[in-house]
């Protein structure tokens, strides 16, 4: 991935920590103020991000703040962000997904790429920050349990990501964000995505005899459908 010629800058304000979890060892270590060079930015060369992060979100492989953006000093139209901090070339290949085969579903059925942005370290042990825009909360019950309206979202917006070639590879709940305002799902936590090439061989229909996976064709997309309860129980 090219970097731009004149880089923009992101510092990344994190609250104190003093009841976090234990940092993952396989995680580079954060301070409450880190600088990084951007790798890519959908536009405006050297500007100057900010993000006051104000709620650690997860912790593991990597650390997630939802955090408030500033650009050049002034809040954009969408200022509630998601920074996502990791190893260099994972977050490297998932922002490649949203740029690329995720890009034509940003703001429908994943969140909106902000930007990539190259901490301390170098080669892929260095640390990488990936800026997506805050869409919501995670889903904190069993998707069986919701309305059927949401839950046909919910498997529109996995067909979706499949149909652009890409298997999210991790999809539950927790890869489920509802959306402030509308309630709409949207689906996040890409880390563990591939290129995907979809083999499902029959229309996805609500209340239909749950058929078998070999039917189906694809895996992914067939066991989404039993966690959203998708089909009455076969015979």
């Amino acid at each position: 991935m090219a970097r731009i010629e004149c880089p923009a800058s992101l510092v990344l304000h994190t609250p104190a920590c003093d009841d976090r979890t234990p940092a993952d060892d396989d995680v580079p270590d954060v301070s409450t103020l880190d600088a990084f060079e951007a790798v890519y930015i959908p536009c405006g060369d050297g500007a100057r991000y900010s993000v006051e992060a104000s709620q650690l979100l997860h912790e593991g492989s990597t650390r997630v703040y939802r955090g408030t953006l500033t650009v050049d000093g002034r809040r954009p139209t969408h200022s509630e962000v998601v920074c996502k901090l990791g190893r260099r070339q994972a977050l490297h290949r998932e922002a490649d997904l949203y740029r690329g085969k995720l890009a034509s579903l940003q703001g429908r059925y994943v969140p909106t790429f902000v930007g990539l942005f190259d901490g301390a370290g170098v080669g892929e042990d260095g640390m990488s920050c990936l800026v997506l825009t805050y869409e919501g909360e995670r889903m904190r019950e069993s998707l069986y349990t919701r309305r059927s309206f949401f839950r046909k979202k919910v498997v529109s917006a996995l067909l979706a990501v499949h149909e652009a070639g890409v298997c999210h590879g991790a999809f539950n709940e927790a890869s489920i964000v509802v959306r402030d305002g509308d309630n709409a799902p949207l689906l996040v936590g890409f880390g563990g995505a591939s290129d995907h090439e979809c083999h499902r061989g029959t229309p996805i229909e609500f209340y239909a005899p749950q058929p078998h996976s070999e039917v189906v064709g694809c895996e992914e997309v067939y066991w989404a459908c039993v966690v959203a309860a998708v089909w009455l129980p076969g015979v």
